[in-house]
Protein backbone atom coordinates (compact mmCIF):
# COMPACT_ATOMS: atom_id res chain seq x y z
CA UNK A 1 0.00 0.00 0.00
CA UNK A 2 1.18 3.07 -0.97
CA UNK A 3 -0.94 5.12 1.58
CA UNK A 4 -1.95 7.88 -0.79
CA UNK A 5 -5.94 7.78 -0.84
CA UNK A 6 -7.56 6.00 -4.00
CA UNK A 7 -8.39 8.66 -6.59
CA UNK A 8 -12.09 9.10 -6.79
CA UNK A 9 -13.54 7.70 -10.38
CA UNK A 10 -14.20 10.61 -13.31
CA UNK A 11 -17.45 11.77 -12.98
CA UNK A 12 -19.86 10.29 -16.59
CA UNK A 13 -18.75 12.52 -19.42
CA UNK A 14 -21.40 15.24 -19.86
CA UNK A 15 -24.13 15.39 -22.75
CA UNK A 16 -23.37 17.35 -25.89
CA UNK A 17 -26.26 19.43 -26.64
CA UNK A 18 -26.50 20.17 -30.53
CA UNK A 19 -29.37 21.21 -32.42
CA UNK A 20 -30.60 20.94 -35.90
CA UNK A 21 -31.13 22.89 -39.09
CA UNK A 22 -34.72 23.57 -37.80
CA UNK A 23 -33.58 23.92 -33.98
CA UNK A 24 -34.50 21.50 -32.32
CA UNK A 25 -31.53 20.42 -29.56
CA UNK A 26 -30.59 16.61 -28.60
CA UNK A 27 -28.61 15.77 -25.93
CA UNK A 28 -25.67 13.40 -27.84
CA UNK A 29 -24.66 10.91 -24.53
CA UNK A 30 -23.74 9.40 -21.93
CA UNK A 31 -23.89 6.01 -22.84
CA UNK A 32 -26.92 4.07 -21.67
CA UNK A 33 -24.49 1.79 -19.91
CA UNK A 34 -22.80 5.06 -18.01
CA UNK A 35 -26.85 6.39 -17.54
CA UNK A 36 -28.11 2.46 -16.24
CA UNK A 37 -25.74 0.33 -15.85
CA UNK A 38 -26.39 -1.76 -19.19
CA UNK A 39 -26.22 -1.80 -22.85
CA UNK A 40 -29.33 -0.64 -24.78
CA UNK A 41 -29.71 -4.09 -25.78
CA UNK A 42 -30.52 -5.46 -22.65
CA UNK A 43 -32.89 -2.53 -21.63
CA UNK A 44 -34.42 -4.12 -25.21
CA UNK A 45 -34.64 -7.64 -24.33
CA UNK A 46 -36.00 -7.33 -21.24
CA UNK A 47 -39.13 -5.15 -22.75
CA UNK A 48 -39.83 -7.61 -25.43
CA UNK A 49 -39.65 -10.53 -23.15
CA UNK A 50 -42.22 -8.71 -21.13
CA UNK A 51 -44.69 -7.80 -24.16
CA UNK A 52 -43.61 -11.07 -25.66
CA UNK A 53 -45.80 -12.59 -22.18
CA UNK A 54 -48.50 -10.80 -22.84
CA UNK A 55 -49.40 -11.61 -26.55
CA UNK A 56 -51.10 -14.24 -26.07
CA UNK A 57 -54.19 -12.42 -23.88
CA UNK A 58 -55.30 -10.64 -27.51
CA UNK A 59 -53.85 -13.03 -30.58
CA UNK A 60 -54.88 -16.22 -28.41
CA UNK A 61 -58.48 -15.24 -26.66
CA UNK A 62 -60.50 -15.69 -30.19
CA UNK A 63 -58.92 -19.77 -30.30
CA UNK A 64 -59.68 -20.33 -26.92
CA UNK A 65 -63.84 -19.45 -26.71
CA UNK A 66 -64.44 -23.00 -27.42
CA UNK A 67 -62.59 -23.91 -24.54
CA UNK A 68 -64.21 -20.79 -22.01
CA UNK A 69 -67.54 -22.22 -23.86
CA UNK A 70 -67.22 -25.60 -22.31
CA UNK A 71 -65.62 -24.81 -19.18
CA UNK A 72 -68.36 -22.38 -18.44
CA UNK A 73 -70.97 -23.43 -20.16
CA UNK A 74 -71.14 -19.73 -21.60
CA UNK A 75 -72.58 -18.80 -25.48
CA UNK A 76 -70.16 -17.93 -27.91
CA UNK A 77 -71.30 -14.21 -27.18
CA UNK A 78 -70.82 -14.19 -23.41
CA UNK A 79 -67.34 -15.94 -24.11
CA UNK A 80 -66.17 -12.92 -26.41
CA UNK A 81 -67.14 -10.12 -23.84
CA UNK A 82 -64.38 -10.41 -21.45
CA UNK A 83 -62.09 -9.57 -24.99
CA UNK A 84 -64.49 -6.71 -25.70
CA UNK A 85 -63.66 -4.93 -22.03
CA UNK A 86 -59.99 -6.06 -22.54
CA UNK A 87 -59.53 -4.44 -25.70
CA UNK A 88 -61.50 -1.43 -24.51
CA UNK A 89 -58.71 -0.61 -21.01
CA UNK A 90 -55.70 -1.75 -23.17
CA UNK A 91 -56.03 0.68 -25.35
CA UNK A 92 -57.17 3.61 -23.37
CA UNK A 93 -53.95 2.80 -21.24
CA UNK A 94 -51.84 4.26 -23.42
CA UNK A 95 -51.48 7.72 -21.67
CA UNK A 96 -51.18 6.05 -18.32
CA UNK A 97 -47.97 5.25 -17.58
CA UNK A 98 -45.81 8.64 -18.70
CA UNK A 99 -48.83 10.26 -16.37
CA UNK A 100 -47.69 7.63 -13.86
CA UNK A 101 -44.21 8.61 -14.47
CA UNK A 102 -44.47 12.48 -14.60
CA UNK A 103 -46.12 12.43 -11.59
CA UNK A 104 -43.76 10.39 -10.13
CA UNK A 105 -46.47 7.28 -8.91
CA UNK A 106 -44.27 4.34 -10.93
CA UNK A 107 -40.82 4.18 -12.64
CA UNK A 108 -41.50 2.49 -16.21
CA UNK A 109 -40.01 -0.79 -14.46
CA UNK A 110 -42.63 -0.32 -11.89
CA UNK A 111 -45.20 0.29 -14.11
CA UNK A 112 -44.54 -3.13 -15.86
CA UNK A 113 -44.09 -4.96 -12.93
CA UNK A 114 -47.44 -3.91 -11.41
CA UNK A 115 -48.90 -4.60 -14.88
CA UNK A 116 -47.68 -8.64 -14.87
CA UNK A 117 -48.92 -9.16 -11.79
CA UNK A 118 -52.73 -7.54 -13.26
CA UNK A 119 -52.30 -9.94 -15.98
CA UNK A 120 -51.63 -12.95 -13.74
CA UNK A 121 -54.71 -12.17 -11.76
CA UNK A 122 -56.71 -11.73 -14.39
CA UNK A 123 -55.80 -15.10 -16.41
CA UNK A 124 -56.32 -17.01 -13.49
CA UNK A 125 -59.85 -15.22 -12.79
CA UNK A 126 -60.53 -16.26 -16.80
CA UNK A 127 -59.47 -20.48 -16.05
CA UNK A 128 -61.59 -19.97 -12.72
CA UNK A 129 -64.41 -18.01 -12.23
CA UNK A 130 -67.60 -19.30 -14.16
CA UNK A 131 -70.20 -16.12 -13.65
CA UNK A 132 -69.50 -13.81 -16.58
CA UNK A 133 -69.88 -10.24 -15.12
CA UNK A 134 -67.13 -11.17 -12.67
CA UNK A 135 -65.06 -12.89 -15.01
CA UNK A 136 -65.46 -10.48 -17.77
CA UNK A 137 -64.39 -7.30 -15.33
CA UNK A 138 -61.48 -9.45 -14.18
CA UNK A 139 -60.32 -9.90 -17.55
CA UNK A 140 -61.46 -6.81 -19.24
CA UNK A 141 -60.15 -4.50 -16.38
CA UNK A 142 -57.45 -6.04 -14.66
CA UNK A 143 -56.38 -7.81 -17.50
CA UNK A 144 -56.94 -5.02 -20.11
CA UNK A 145 -55.01 -2.11 -17.89
CA UNK A 146 -52.28 -4.67 -16.63
CA UNK A 147 -51.31 -5.12 -20.24
CA UNK A 148 -51.46 -1.52 -21.14
CA UNK A 149 -49.22 -1.03 -18.36
CA UNK A 150 -46.63 -3.65 -20.06
CA UNK A 151 -46.68 -2.62 -23.06
CA UNK A 152 -47.12 1.28 -23.29
CA UNK A 153 -43.76 1.45 -20.71
CA UNK A 154 -42.10 -0.77 -23.26
CA UNK A 155 -42.81 0.68 -26.15
CA UNK A 156 -41.86 4.48 -24.32
CA UNK A 157 -38.90 2.38 -23.21
CA UNK A 158 -37.61 1.32 -26.02
CA UNK A 159 -38.55 4.38 -28.26
CA UNK A 160 -36.30 6.66 -25.67
CA UNK A 161 -33.43 4.75 -25.77
CA UNK A 162 -33.37 3.45 -29.63
CA UNK A 163 -34.37 7.34 -30.87
CA UNK A 164 -31.46 6.66 -34.32
CA UNK A 165 -32.99 3.06 -35.06
CA UNK A 166 -36.69 3.36 -36.79
CA UNK A 167 -37.12 0.17 -37.14
CA UNK A 168 -36.44 -1.08 -33.27
CA UNK A 169 -38.17 1.90 -32.34
CA UNK A 170 -41.47 1.56 -34.38
CA UNK A 171 -41.43 -2.01 -34.61
CA UNK A 172 -39.76 -4.17 -32.26
CA UNK A 173 -42.46 -4.28 -28.99
CA UNK A 174 -45.75 -4.66 -31.31
CA UNK A 175 -43.72 -7.43 -33.11
CA UNK A 176 -42.86 -9.37 -29.88
CA UNK A 177 -46.52 -8.57 -28.96
CA UNK A 178 -47.90 -10.70 -31.89
CA UNK A 179 -44.96 -12.99 -31.67
CA UNK A 180 -45.03 -13.91 -28.52
CA UNK A 181 -48.37 -16.01 -28.73
CA UNK A 182 -47.47 -17.62 -31.72
CA UNK A 183 -45.67 -20.93 -29.80
CA UNK A 184 -49.80 -21.28 -27.75
CA UNK A 185 -51.31 -20.79 -30.66
CA UNK A 186 -51.69 -24.25 -32.21
CA UNK A 187 -52.00 -25.75 -28.24
CA UNK A 188 -54.72 -23.97 -27.78
CA UNK A 189 -56.39 -24.18 -30.86
CA UNK A 190 -55.82 -28.23 -31.09
CA UNK A 191 -56.53 -28.88 -27.59
CA UNK A 192 -59.68 -31.07 -26.92
CA UNK A 193 -62.16 -28.60 -25.31
CA UNK A 194 -62.47 -31.16 -22.10
CA UNK A 195 -58.62 -30.14 -21.14
CA UNK A 196 -58.29 -28.16 -17.96
CA UNK A 197 -59.16 -25.03 -18.50
CA UNK A 198 -58.48 -23.50 -14.63
CA UNK A 199 -54.71 -25.21 -14.84
CA UNK A 200 -54.26 -24.34 -18.40
CA UNK A 201 -54.58 -20.62 -16.91
CA UNK A 202 -53.13 -20.52 -13.89
CA UNK A 203 -49.57 -22.19 -15.71
CA UNK A 204 -50.02 -19.37 -17.95
CA UNK A 205 -50.45 -16.82 -15.45
CA UNK A 206 -46.95 -17.78 -14.00
CA UNK A 207 -45.36 -17.36 -16.74
CA UNK A 208 -46.90 -13.97 -17.62
CA UNK A 209 -45.73 -13.25 -13.82
CA UNK A 210 -41.99 -14.27 -14.24
CA UNK A 211 -41.49 -12.87 -17.83
CA UNK A 212 -43.09 -8.88 -17.16
CA UNK A 213 -41.47 -9.36 -13.54
CA UNK A 214 -37.87 -10.15 -14.85
CA UNK A 215 -38.27 -7.45 -17.65
CA UNK A 216 -39.85 -4.70 -15.30
CA UNK A 217 -37.40 -3.49 -12.37
CA UNK A 218 -34.77 -1.50 -13.06
CA UNK A 219 -35.97 -0.13 -16.37
CA UNK A 220 -35.51 3.84 -16.36
CA UNK A 221 -36.23 5.98 -19.46
CA UNK A 222 -33.80 7.62 -21.01
CA UNK A 223 -33.04 11.64 -20.93
CA UNK A 224 -35.59 13.41 -22.84
CA UNK A 225 -34.17 14.38 -26.02
CA UNK A 226 -31.10 11.19 -25.54
CA UNK A 227 -29.29 10.27 -28.12
CA UNK A 228 -26.66 7.76 -28.43
CA UNK A 229 -22.91 8.92 -28.78
CA UNK A 230 -21.22 7.98 -32.28
CA UNK A 231 -24.60 8.63 -33.90
CA UNK A 232 -25.23 12.68 -35.42
CA UNK A 233 -28.93 13.51 -35.07
CA UNK A 234 -28.39 16.33 -37.69
CA UNK A 235 -27.65 14.17 -40.16
CA UNK A 236 -30.68 12.02 -39.52
CA UNK A 237 -32.72 15.63 -39.54
CA UNK A 238 -31.00 17.00 -43.21
CA UNK A 239 -32.33 13.32 -44.80
CA UNK A 240 -34.22 13.73 -47.65
CA UNK A 241 -35.86 10.19 -47.81
CA UNK A 242 -40.07 10.29 -48.66
CA UNK A 243 -40.64 11.00 -45.17
CA UNK A 244 -38.18 13.89 -43.50
CA UNK A 245 -38.91 14.69 -40.07
CA UNK A 246 -41.69 16.78 -38.67
CA UNK A 247 -40.85 20.53 -39.17
CA UNK A 248 -41.12 21.15 -35.64
CA UNK A 249 -42.63 19.45 -32.41
CA UNK A 250 -46.10 20.11 -31.89
CA UNK A 251 -48.27 20.12 -28.55
CA UNK A 252 -51.08 18.30 -28.13
CA UNK A 253 -53.29 21.33 -28.46
CA UNK A 254 -50.82 22.70 -31.69
CA UNK A 255 -51.70 19.08 -33.30
CA UNK A 256 -55.46 19.10 -33.11
CA UNK A 257 -55.68 23.18 -34.93
CA UNK A 258 -53.05 22.11 -37.71
CA UNK A 259 -56.07 20.42 -39.82
CA UNK A 260 -57.38 17.03 -40.68
CA UNK A 261 -53.97 14.66 -40.11
CA UNK A 262 -54.30 13.99 -36.18
CA UNK A 263 -58.24 13.15 -36.33
CA UNK A 264 -57.52 11.26 -39.63
CA UNK A 265 -55.22 9.30 -37.72
CA UNK A 266 -57.19 8.60 -34.86
CA UNK A 267 -59.52 7.39 -37.79
CA UNK A 268 -57.53 4.99 -39.30
CA UNK A 269 -56.12 3.21 -36.10
CA UNK A 270 -60.09 2.52 -34.83
CA UNK A 271 -61.03 1.01 -38.12
CA UNK A 272 -57.88 -0.80 -38.63
CA UNK A 273 -58.01 -1.77 -35.01
CA UNK A 274 -61.39 -2.96 -35.90
CA UNK A 275 -60.76 -4.99 -38.61
CA UNK A 276 -57.97 -6.77 -37.06
CA UNK A 277 -59.42 -7.47 -33.82
CA UNK A 278 -62.68 -8.70 -35.38
CA UNK A 279 -60.62 -11.11 -37.29
CA UNK A 280 -58.84 -12.50 -34.33
CA UNK A 281 -62.41 -12.76 -32.36
CA UNK A 282 -64.40 -14.76 -35.00
CA UNK A 283 -61.95 -16.04 -37.19
CA UNK A 284 -61.32 -19.53 -35.69
CA UNK A 285 -64.83 -20.04 -34.83
CA UNK A 286 -65.83 -19.27 -38.25
CA UNK A 287 -63.60 -22.08 -40.08
CA UNK A 288 -64.87 -24.51 -36.97
CA UNK A 289 -68.24 -23.52 -38.08
CA UNK A 290 -67.24 -24.49 -41.36
CA UNK A 291 -66.45 -27.70 -40.94
CA UNK A 292 -62.65 -26.98 -41.53
CA UNK A 293 -60.03 -29.45 -39.33
CA UNK A 294 -58.76 -28.19 -36.58
CA UNK A 295 -55.07 -28.50 -38.17
CA UNK A 296 -56.19 -25.92 -40.68
CA UNK A 297 -58.02 -23.42 -37.80
CA UNK A 298 -54.57 -23.77 -35.66
CA UNK A 299 -52.57 -23.08 -39.04
CA UNK A 300 -54.63 -20.19 -40.13
CA UNK A 301 -54.46 -18.80 -36.74
CA UNK A 302 -51.17 -19.34 -36.11
CA UNK A 303 -50.29 -17.76 -39.54
CA UNK A 304 -52.37 -14.58 -38.97
CA UNK A 305 -50.67 -13.96 -35.70
CA UNK A 306 -46.80 -14.75 -36.73
CA UNK A 307 -47.21 -12.54 -39.59
CA UNK A 308 -48.54 -9.75 -37.64
CA UNK A 309 -45.60 -9.99 -35.73
CA UNK A 310 -43.12 -9.87 -38.85
CA UNK A 311 -45.28 -7.55 -40.58
CA UNK A 312 -44.87 -4.87 -37.37
CA UNK A 313 -40.80 -5.31 -37.55
CA UNK A 314 -40.67 -5.33 -41.23
CA UNK A 315 -42.81 -2.15 -41.72
CA UNK A 316 -40.84 -0.48 -38.70
CA UNK A 317 -37.48 -1.12 -40.11
CA UNK A 318 -39.03 -0.05 -44.01
CA UNK A 319 -40.32 3.51 -43.11
CA UNK A 320 -37.15 5.01 -43.59
CA UNK A 321 -37.05 3.82 -47.44
CA UNK A 322 -40.40 5.15 -48.26
CA UNK A 323 -43.56 6.88 -47.96
CA UNK A 324 -45.12 6.10 -45.04
CA UNK A 325 -48.76 7.10 -45.46
CA UNK A 326 -48.59 5.47 -48.89
CA UNK A 327 -47.18 1.76 -47.12
CA UNK A 328 -50.00 2.63 -44.62
CA UNK A 329 -52.80 2.59 -47.30
CA UNK A 330 -50.73 -0.21 -49.62
CA UNK A 331 -51.00 -2.56 -46.43
CA UNK A 332 -54.81 -1.96 -45.50
CA UNK A 333 -56.08 -2.01 -48.88
CA UNK A 334 -54.33 -5.44 -49.46
CA UNK A 335 -55.38 -6.59 -45.53
CA UNK A 336 -59.02 -5.37 -46.63
CA UNK A 337 -58.34 -7.70 -50.10
CA UNK A 338 -57.59 -11.05 -47.97
CA UNK A 339 -60.31 -10.86 -45.78
CA UNK A 340 -62.00 -10.52 -48.11
CA UNK A 341 -60.65 -13.46 -50.07
CA UNK A 342 -60.67 -15.73 -46.78
CA UNK A 343 -64.66 -15.05 -47.02
CA UNK A 344 -64.89 -16.62 -49.93
CA UNK A 345 -62.54 -19.36 -49.08
CA UNK A 346 -63.85 -19.93 -45.28
CA UNK A 347 -66.08 -22.67 -46.63
CA UNK A 348 -64.26 -24.96 -49.10
CA UNK A 349 -61.37 -23.25 -50.35
CA UNK A 350 -57.85 -24.54 -50.47
CA UNK A 351 -55.93 -24.80 -47.44
CA UNK A 352 -52.99 -23.54 -48.32
CA UNK A 353 -54.71 -20.54 -50.23
CA UNK A 354 -56.65 -19.99 -46.54
CA UNK A 355 -53.44 -19.74 -44.37
CA UNK A 356 -52.03 -17.15 -47.16
CA UNK A 357 -54.90 -14.60 -47.46
CA UNK A 358 -55.08 -15.34 -43.02
CA UNK A 359 -51.37 -14.28 -43.47
CA UNK A 360 -51.99 -10.77 -45.74
CA UNK A 361 -54.59 -10.33 -43.36
CA UNK A 362 -52.44 -10.19 -40.39
CA UNK A 363 -49.62 -8.50 -41.81
CA UNK A 364 -51.59 -5.44 -43.07
CA UNK A 365 -53.54 -5.36 -39.98
CA UNK A 366 -50.88 -5.48 -37.49
CA UNK A 367 -48.36 -2.98 -39.55
CA UNK A 368 -51.21 -0.38 -38.61
CA UNK A 369 -49.86 0.24 -35.39
CA UNK A 370 -46.05 1.45 -36.21
CA UNK A 371 -46.83 2.68 -39.68
CA UNK A 372 -49.39 5.12 -37.88
CA UNK A 373 -46.66 5.84 -34.98
CA UNK A 374 -44.16 6.52 -38.04
CA UNK A 375 -46.96 9.11 -39.71
CA UNK A 376 -47.68 10.89 -36.29
CA UNK A 377 -43.90 11.01 -35.79
CA UNK A 378 -43.67 12.73 -38.99
CA UNK A 379 -46.13 15.04 -39.03
CA UNK A 380 -45.85 16.28 -35.39
CA UNK A 381 -42.47 15.65 -34.09
CA UNK A 382 -41.17 12.89 -31.68
CA UNK A 383 -41.46 14.80 -28.27
CA UNK A 384 -42.14 12.37 -25.68
CA UNK A 385 -43.54 14.81 -23.59
CA UNK A 386 -46.32 15.68 -26.08
CA UNK A 387 -47.52 12.19 -26.09
CA UNK A 388 -49.23 12.60 -29.13
CA UNK A 389 -48.45 9.09 -30.40
CA UNK A 390 -49.79 7.42 -27.53
CA UNK A 391 -53.22 9.30 -27.69
CA UNK A 392 -53.30 8.65 -31.40
CA UNK A 393 -53.01 4.64 -30.52
CA UNK A 394 -55.59 4.83 -27.52
CA UNK A 395 -57.90 5.07 -30.60
CA UNK A 396 -57.38 1.24 -30.50
CA UNK A 397 -59.83 1.14 -27.67
CA UNK A 398 -62.47 2.57 -30.45
CA UNK A 399 -61.28 -0.25 -32.62
CA UNK A 400 -61.95 -2.42 -29.95
CA UNK A 401 -65.04 -1.79 -29.34
CA UNK A 402 -66.06 -1.40 -33.06
CA UNK A 403 -64.13 -4.90 -34.18
CA UNK A 404 -65.35 -6.69 -30.72
CA UNK A 405 -68.42 -5.22 -30.27
CA UNK A 406 -69.82 -5.95 -33.99
CA UNK A 407 -68.73 -9.89 -33.06
CA UNK A 408 -70.78 -10.60 -29.87
CA UNK A 409 -73.59 -9.02 -31.67
CA UNK A 410 -73.34 -11.61 -34.72
CA UNK A 411 -72.70 -14.48 -32.22
CA UNK A 412 -75.76 -13.28 -30.55
CA UNK A 413 -77.88 -13.18 -33.48
CA UNK A 414 -80.16 -16.57 -34.06
CA UNK A 415 -79.97 -17.95 -36.69
CA UNK A 416 -76.28 -16.59 -37.28
CA UNK A 417 -74.69 -14.79 -39.95
CA UNK A 418 -73.52 -16.68 -42.89
CA UNK A 419 -69.89 -17.09 -43.19
CA UNK A 420 -69.23 -14.58 -45.99
CA UNK A 421 -70.55 -11.98 -43.66
CA UNK A 422 -68.53 -12.30 -41.01
CA UNK A 423 -65.08 -11.37 -42.71
CA UNK A 424 -66.88 -8.92 -45.29
CA UNK A 425 -67.57 -6.96 -41.61
CA UNK A 426 -63.63 -6.22 -41.13
CA UNK A 427 -63.12 -6.17 -45.01
CA UNK A 428 -64.99 -3.07 -44.83
CA UNK A 429 -63.48 -1.30 -41.73
CA UNK A 430 -60.24 -1.68 -43.48
CA UNK A 431 -61.57 -0.44 -46.75
CA UNK A 432 -62.45 2.84 -44.67
CA UNK A 433 -59.13 2.88 -42.71
CA UNK A 434 -57.65 2.83 -46.35
CA UNK A 435 -59.27 5.42 -47.39
CA UNK A 436 -58.79 8.10 -45.04
CA UNK A 437 -54.82 7.65 -45.21
CA UNK A 438 -55.13 10.29 -48.12
CA UNK A 439 -56.05 12.80 -45.37
CA UNK A 440 -52.71 12.61 -43.86
CA UNK A 441 -51.19 15.26 -45.00
CA UNK A 442 -48.26 16.67 -43.49
CA UNK A 443 -49.11 20.45 -41.26
CA UNK A 444 -47.31 23.54 -40.82
CA UNK A 445 -46.02 24.56 -38.18
CA UNK A 446 -48.45 26.40 -36.37
CA UNK A 447 -47.34 29.97 -34.42
CA UNK A 448 -49.48 31.11 -31.33
CA UNK A 449 -50.50 34.76 -32.23
CA UNK A 450 -51.03 36.79 -29.18
CA UNK A 451 -54.48 37.62 -29.99
CA UNK A 452 -55.46 41.41 -30.10
CA UNK A 453 -58.02 43.05 -27.70
CA UNK A 454 -59.70 46.52 -27.37
CA UNK A 455 -58.42 47.93 -24.62
CA UNK A 456 -59.73 51.59 -23.38
CA UNK A 457 -57.95 53.26 -21.30
CA UNK A 458 -58.40 57.50 -20.27
CA UNK A 459 -59.86 57.77 -24.04
CA UNK A 460 -56.85 55.94 -25.54
CA UNK A 461 -57.05 52.60 -27.31
CA UNK A 462 -53.65 50.23 -26.95
CA UNK A 463 -52.98 46.67 -27.18
CA UNK A 464 -51.66 44.82 -24.44
CA UNK A 465 -48.31 43.83 -23.90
Amino acid sequence: MSGHPTPDPPPPAAAEVVRDWRGRSYRVGPTARVLTGVPRWVVLARALASVAAIGVMQFGYGAAVPALVDAHGWSPAQALVPFLLWTLFQGATAPLPHHLGARRLLTPGQSVGAGAVLCAAALVALGHVAAPVPAALAYGVLGGVGAGLVYHSCADLVGGWFPDRPGVRFGAVGGAFALGAVPLLPVLALAPSSAPLPAATTVLAAAVLVLGLAGGPGQRHAPRRWWPPGADPRAVALRGNADPPAAADFSTAQAWASGPSLPALHAVVALSGAGGLFTIAVLPVVLVAAGRPMVETAAAVTAFAAASGLGRIASGAAVERTGRRRLLAVLLGASALALAGLAAVADTGPAALLVALAAVAGAGTGSCYPLSRAVTEAHFGADRAAGIPRLVHSSKAVGGLLGVGAAVALLALAPPPATASWLVTAAVALTAATLLTGALRRPFPVRTLPIRKKIWTAGRRRAPM
